[in-house]
């Protein structure tokens, strides 16, 4: 159980992490942030039970987490300015 409460609370920041440099380049997006936050968790948690590699910390594989939740984030916030808000991504 502190395994998954791990991945999900780094997870929340990684997704935290994507969406304020999200805010520096495009501005305030309260739907970016939302799904930032869930797909970062989930990304994490993914990432801490489907990769075993690296340094161990609580139980949660620290890199696969890290990546998990920086990517997932990424891509789903790349995705919703290109294909939803019909916005120009740099």
């Amino acid at each position: 159980m502190l395994s998954i409460i791990t991945s999900v609370i780094v997870g929340l920041l990684m997704g935290a992490l994507v969406y304020g440099l999200d805010y520096l380049l495009h501005g305030k997006s309260l739907i970016i942030l939302g799904l930032d936050l869930v797909i970062g968790a989930l990304g994490s948690y993914s990432g801490t039970y489907l990769v075993n590699y690296g340094p161990h910390l609580l139980g949660v594989d620290v890199l696969p987490t890290l990546v998990g939740g920086i990517v997932l984030s990424f891509v789903v916030t790349y995705a919703m300015r290109r294909f939803v808000l019909r916005k120009e991504v740099a």
